[in-house]
């Protein structure tokens, strides 16, 4: 019973402050699009006019995330038995194709532009709105990067990739801005030329993720043998074998067998069974545990040792 009000507890506490993380995402994107807009109107600037589209994108992007994770946390139901958690995954994965469609069309604009050498003008105004925009960004990243670290939340991660992203950008802009004040007017178009191939870069990192937990690849090779490691603790446990483990948003799943002498009683493998359950709740906080008992004389275990000794 413990076990399962731990998981409640554990499952609330993601649901809480995922859900911050959306309200003062979206609170933030709002403010920092406004001062943008009103930057690009004054500035004439292609820096800025690529920052403000990147702002437009998050603003966006993070609507549609807050909407999907209202759905993404919903526990599991008789339609979905492994929750809803993949909704994460698919979201990260739309906001990858946003994020490269906007990079693409920005890039178009830019390249148009080198050749027009516009007038940048009020640089001083546009330099404080990127400055005051840096704050507020590097506000949410810090708050966003604690989140993560208490839930794990791959939706959240996709906002940090957006907005981490963004402090480079400001000081990019920045620079762009006070060259253009000294007649490098070129710089302003290179810096958004720039901009968007970390757009893209940002746009195939977080696909490649999202395409991980879609997919139901294996968690990475060393939380595999972390797994195993943890496991063999138990002097009773000979080995582990056919570990399988997928991941769907906070949700981690682990399906394994473990080879056990063939004289154990029903009630002592019952008993490392359930201590083997509990190691693995105590690595992850939302896990979804399936174990198979299997004697040694069935086990790959004993097989790979007589193909040795012939």
């Amino acid at each position: 019973m413990s076990t399962v009000n731990n998981q409640i507890t554990q499952n609330t506490d993601y649901q809480l402050w995922v859900k911050r993380s959306g309200y003062l995402t979206l609170t933030i994107a709002l403010t920092i699009l406004l001062l943008k807009f009103s930057a690009v109107m004054a500035t004439n600037s292609s820096s800025v006019l690529a920052s403000f589209t990147d702002a437009s994108m998050d603003l966006l992007v993070s609507v549609l995330n807050f909407a999907v994770l209202r759905y993404a946390l919903r526990p599991a139901d008789d339609n979905h038995g492994f929750g809803h958690g993949k909704a994460e995954a698919v979201m990260a994965l739309l906001q990858a194709a946003f994020l490269t469609g906007a990079a693409l069309l920005l890039l178009t604009q830019t390249f148009s532009r080198f050749n027009q050498n516009e007038a940048v003008q009020q640089l001083e105004f546009g330099m404080w709105i990127t400055v005051l925009c840096a704050l507020l960004t590097l506000t949410l990243v810090l708050a966003q990067r604690w989140i993560i670290r208490r839930t794990g939340s791959l939706a959240v991660k996709a906002d940090l990739l957006h907005y981490r992203s963004d402090l480079l950008m400001n000081l990019l802009v920045l620079a762009a801005l006070f060259l253009a004040s000294q007649n490098f007017l070129w710089v302003d178009n290179l810096v958004a030329v720039l901009i968007c191939g970390y757009l893209l870069y940002s746009a195939f990192e977080l696909a490649k993720e999202a395409l991980q937990h879609l997919l139901d690849e294996q968690l990475p090779a060393d939380q595999l043998l972390r797994i195993e490691q943890t496991l063999l603790t138990q002097a009773e446990i000979l080995a582990v074998e056919q570990l399988k483990t997928r991941q769907a948003g906070p949700d981690v799943f682990i399906q394994l067998r473990l080879v056990l002498q063939d004289d154990l009683s029903l009630l002592a493998a019952h008993a490392i069974v359930d201590q083997a359950e509990r190691q693995l709740m105590a690595l992850y906080k939302q896990a979804e545990v399936i174990i198979h008992a299997e004697p040694y004389s069935e086990s790959e275990l004993k097989h790979k040792a007589m193909e040795c000794a012939e």
